[in-house]
């Protein structure tokens, strides 16, 4: 490849390092001004070199100025992790109680309450504070008030609640809020009950994100007045205004399980397919220079008008960028590289938001993207169809697995499963989508004429029942979907120099390339050897911490067994959010037991009613009501489990068990759980509390 073509080749891998070194390596603020410092001495340092006209120098002024813009990566980065009020107003938030907050974003229902960020104002002693909150409002009935008001953006609270920070994972390999959240510049949460709230104004924090909704909303109430329903009108939102809070789980995981959920999420495909109609719709402006320069301006206006109502998502965001690239390149008669507009878009992105580096959805996105630009011309190479349909199909095809060619490893890193049939469904789903996207289009445009947007509404409502169809007969093959997929970091980086390799090598014909390909697929090969003889000696215990349930995990190798007294499966919802991450983990194979078995007996594994004799290790379940009764020779405990609140006071069992440590899991009240940690603590024994 040459580099001269693709000058950002030179700064953007430079800059993203800077924001891997700076999110990763936890760098406190004090490295900005020093960084900023040393940025301008290479900028000095590259203009002095510029005078140097000789070629064995060029390397020189390489190295500054990747450095410069790695430098620049650590600062945006770190800017934006930091928190932005001094430790006194994030002390004063939370001691005190009584808060005037603001609504920033639009509120999330769930099953019994609001979820919605908030600007704390200030305490109600009038302390200023400027930081974000994630709460949780209560919106149950009130007595004989009726039902709590609805929230709305921009509207004004005087809250009372107790604020805290988010609590790191509770359970291995947990989903971490904590740093999900960090990355929103959001440290605190809280939860309001339904009476602890009262609303005093409404002060639109941002009129392009209230306009952006409110538009958003009318538009699905048009949908709705011409006759869409049910799931038909869900899918349409989800699909033309990037609206899918009202989707089903079901149809969700339908819709993966297919491997087209992108369909549902508003990307550059939804982004390009808007472009293509607009761009036809104008074309008779191409006749003269100045209605060519208006077309570019109407392009690229209807393109970032579509990308607010859809919300701004980084995917639409992206796309809109690197169209409004293609758009300026047409008018000034350049033929725009998408290449360079696509690296071009993710640079500018990156430089105002480097976090975003970290959004799944984004990853994916710009992966996706980046296969299909340089591999789908090298896939449909290999293959002319004899017919314009077929060669069509083929395309469409070739399209689909370049997209997952790029995203596949990234995609099981994060999700663990892959979609076996996706090149069935994407052949005609994609299609299927396209029509809807136009059709729905249409609709619109023509909802305020009776009859004619009646018949659209029907040939719509068709065109997404089929769909549906399409995805739900795919989801229902036998092996439709393979799960419990585990890529380490380090694997998916290596499965994409493999990945990238192979196809310099095909693309360029240089068996150097090959050579590195295979150098890296051993390489990944013996990652996943020294996996296997970790897993054969692994042997652990874990006490899950999920609220109201009993979850004990005994594993030696690659067997499992997990006493439970409300995960009977892996079907289960508690194993689901709580359990099923660490499992794809473990590699292992799971048996699930009532925790109230008397007996049960595996290699290295002994269940003898409240005993478990695991390896060398032998733990005791006390339970609520248990009794315990004292002996002269008392048994040796290597850990006492406490369940379900056990009544008998600490005293007495230590006359009947010798026990070494003591954990409580979240089955017990604070209560218990705080007479234990006194008399724990003041014997010198371990306490752990879930």
């Amino acid at each position: 490849m040459n580099l001269s073509k693709y000058p950002l080749l030179k700064i953007l891998p430079p800059y993203i390092s800077g924001i891997f070194l700076s999110y990763f390596g936890n760098l406190s603020d004090e490295i900005v001004p020093f960084s900023l410092v040393a940025i301008v001495v290479l900028w000095l340092l590259m203009l002095l070199m510029l005078r140097l006209k000789r070629y064995k120098w060029q390397w020189i002024k390489t190295a500054t100025m990747a450095l410069a813009f790695t430098l620049a990566g650590v600062c945006t980065t770190t800017l934006h992790l930091s928190p932005r009020v001094p430790p006194r107003q994030r002390t004063a938030a939370l001691e005190n109680h009584e808060f005037i907050v603001r609504i920033v974003d639009f509120p999330v229902p769930r099953a019994h309450s609001d979820k919605v960020v908030v600007e704390l104002l200030q305490t109600a002693n009038g302390t200023p504070l400027n930081e974000k909150a994630l709460l949780y409002v209560q919106r149950d009935t009130v007595g004989n008030a009726g039902t709590v008001a609805p929230l709305h953006y921009g509207d004004v609270l005087t809250i009372s609640t107790t604020l805290s920070e988010f609590a790191a994972p509770a359970n291995p390999d947990a989903f971490d809020m904590r740093r999900y959240m960090q990355r929103r510049r959001i440290f605190l949460t809280g939860y309001v009950s339904n009476s602890g709230w009262q609303f005093a104004d409404n002060v639109c924090p941002n009129m392009l994100k209230a306009f952006s909704h409110a538009l958003q909303q009318r538009l699905a109430a048009r949908y709705a007045t011409a006759g869409m329903t049910g799931r038909e009108l869900d899918i349409v939102r989800a699909i033309l205004l990037g609206d899918d809070d009202t989707l089903e789980p079901e149809l969700r995981t339908a819709y993966a399980s297919a491997g087209v959920s992108h369909i549902l999420c508003v990307s550059g495909m939804h982004v390009g397919i808007i472009f293509m109609i607009l761009n036809f719709l104008f074309k008779p402006m191409d006749l003269f220079p100045k209605t060519r320069i208006a077309k570019a301006f109407l392009l690229m206006l209807s393109i970032w008008l579509y990308a607010c109502i859809t919300g701004l998502s980084p995917s639409v965001t992206r796309s809109a960028t690197m169209f409004s690239f293609v758009t300026i390149g047409g008018v000034l008669r350049r033929n725009t590289n998408i290449f360079h507009s696509l690296m071009a878009s993710l640079f500018i992105l990156l430089a105002i938001k480097p976090l975003l580096l970290f959004e799944v959805g984004f990853q994916l996105s710009y992966l996706a993207v980046f296969g299909i630009v340089l591999t789908q011309p090298r896939i449909a190479g290999l293959y002319t169809c004899k017919t314009k349909v077929g060669n069509y199909f083929w395309e469409l095809h070739s399209v689909s697995v370049a997209a997952q060619i790029a995203t596949f490893p990234i995609s099981a890193h994060y999700f663990g499963t892959f979609p076996n049939y996706f090149m069935l469904s994407n052949l005609t789903v994609i299609a299927l989508s396209f029509a809807v996207m136009v059709t729905g289009v249409g609709l619109l445009s023509l909802s305020f004429v009776p009859y004619i947007s009646d018949g659209i509404a029907f040939l719509l409502t068709w065109e997404i029942r089929i769909m549906n169809g399409i995805v739900t007969f795919v989801e229902g093959l036998p092996g439709a979907v393979t799960r419990n997929i585990d890529l380490s970091g380090g694997q998916v980086l290596l499965l994409y120099v493999v990945i990238a390799m192979a196809y310099c090598a095909i693309y360029y014909r240089k068996h150097a390339y090959g050579w590195v390909a295979l150098a890296s697929l051993t390489l990944l090969a013996g990652t996943f050897a020294l996996r296997r003889v970790a897993i054969e000696r692994r042997m652990e215990m874990v006490a899950y911490n999920i609220r109201k349930v009993s979850a004990l995990e005994f594993c030696y190798g690659d067997e499992c067994f997990l006493f439970s007294d409300s995960i009977r499966d892996a079907e289960s919802s508690y194993y689901t959010y709580s359990v099923q991450n660490h499992a794809r983990k473990l590699h292992a194979n799971w048996t699930f037991i009532p925790v109230d078995t008397p007996r049960y007996d595996a290699p290295f594994l002994i269940k003898r009613g409240p005993f478990i004799q695991f390896g060398d290790k032998c733990y005791y379940l006390l339970k609520r009501k248990e009794k315990v009764l004292p002996v002269e020779c008392r048994p040796r405990i290597d850990m006492l489990l406490l369940q379900h609140n056990p009544t008998m006071l600490p005293e007495e069992v230590a006359l009947a068990l010798d026990f070494a440590t003591v954990m409580a899991d979240e089955t017990n009240t604070p209560f218990y759980k705080e007479r234990w940690r006194a008399y724990c603590e003041a014997r010198g024994i371990p306490f752990a509390a879930r």
